[in-house]
């Protein structure tokens, strides 16, 4: 049947569970070529209405490893394009467990489409935190790190990069966090290489949004700053060119960032670029954590990275850096920049300056 007539069939959603339970694969392929026709509809209501047709796509999904099950899990996907959708996967455990099974079994031949579903329903932060504090209460942060690390994870030839992107979004969740830059038990340091070598701009992006909400607590600085984790050239390196410096100057620089390759390319990604910058802001609120970044001549990198720039968004981010980076610690006269309370008339002067500098006016 073509797709025009498959739509047509207007089928009662009791039909659509039962012959998902059913044990007619033709007729399955059929019925799930219908769901997912409707799941790609703005209005996809009867389908979330209740637990029903959810469950039966999964469960179909759970006995085919398989480009049936592959099939089930594309409606999921189009279902949780929603925050209805997000919502009414997420308020089922068991739900959550088979679409965590589906993304880290090693032969799975679903994961990459579980791994959107997972990158789906933690973009909301209240959800993001359900899914994390499931996976921290499982103890699966262990397997989900090494999956995303090791490319040659899964055995199917899944890329597994909608997970990293997932990831990103668990890190909303402050357990999540936690666990991540324990400084005994933490395992941040184990994906941070993404950063640079992900192929993927999903992968790239969704590290370095893990890593920037990992950086708003100020108390966990100098802890990322320092072994094993060594935040500092691993946000440095993808905003680093092919420049080269004085002996004395690579002498401070951390040995990543030294002597770097005549063909080193920068990070291609304007949006992934602003993360990293701002979170070297983030590192640089509190005077210890200023003083460890200044040592290390970040400056000089972010000087060339400067010349480099076009993007006016990123320019005027990097100028925050480096405006905190050239300044003494007399000047700047306090420990912790977030403590600084700033005037409403201030702030809506600076924000000014700082539209006015984006546009170019």
């Amino acid at each position: 049947m073509s797709a025009e007539e498959i739509e047509k069939l207007n089928l009662p959603i009791d039909v659509v569970s039962n012959v998902l339970r059913g044990g007619d694969v033709g007729l399955k392929e059929m019925v799930l070529k219908y769901v997912l026709l409707m799941s790609g509809k703005d209005d996809c209501s009867q389908l979330t209405k209740d637990d029903v047709i959810i469950n039966d796509l999964l469960e179909v999904a759970a006995k085919n490893n398989n480009s049936t099950g592959q099939l089930a899990l594309d409606s999921i996907i189009n279902i949780t394009s929603s925050e209805l959708g997000c919502n009414k996967v997420v308020e089922s455990l068991n739900h959550l467990k088979k679409i965590l099974k589906f993304s880290l079994e090693r032969n799975s031949m679903l994961a990459d489409r579980a791994c959107k579903i997972l990158s789906n329903v933690t973009r909301q932060e209240n959800l993001a935190v359900k899914v994390g504090r499931m996976i921290i209460s499982d103890h699966g942060l262990s397997v989900l790190i090494g999956a995303i690390s090791d490319k040659s994870y899964n055995s199917s030839g899944q890329r597994l990069e909608f997970l990293a992107q997932a990831f990103g979004n668990l890190t909303q969740c402050v357990e999540f966090q936690n666990f991540l830059v324990d400084p005994v038990n933490g395992q941040l340091q184990r994906v941070l290489p993404v950063l640079h070598s992900g192929v993927t701009l999903v992968e790239r992006s969704g590290i370095a949004s893990a890593l920037y909400n990992c950086l708003f607590d100020t108390k966990s600085h100098m802890t990322l700053l320092e072994a094993p984790f060594d935040i500092l050239p691993v946000l440095l390196l993808p905003l680093a060119g092919p420049e080269e410096f004085d002996e004395e100057e690579y002498d401070k620089m951390p040995l990543e960032l030294q002597y770097l390759p005549e063909d080193k390319r920068r990070e291609a990604d304007p949006h992934v670029r602003n993360l990293l910058l701002r979170s070297l802001l983030l590192l640089c609120s509190t005077k210890p954590c200023r003083i460890f970044v200044r040592d290390r001549n970040t400056y000089l990198i972010l000087r060339e990275y400067h010349k480099w720039e076009k993007d006016r968004v990123n320019l005027l981010a990097v100028e925050n850096v480096i405006d905190i980076l050239i300044r003494t610690e007399e000047e700047i006269g306090v420990n912790d920049l977030k403590s600084v309370e700033v005037p409403d008339d201030l702030k809506n002067k600076f924000e000014k300056w700082d539209r006015d500098f984006i546009t170019g006016d």
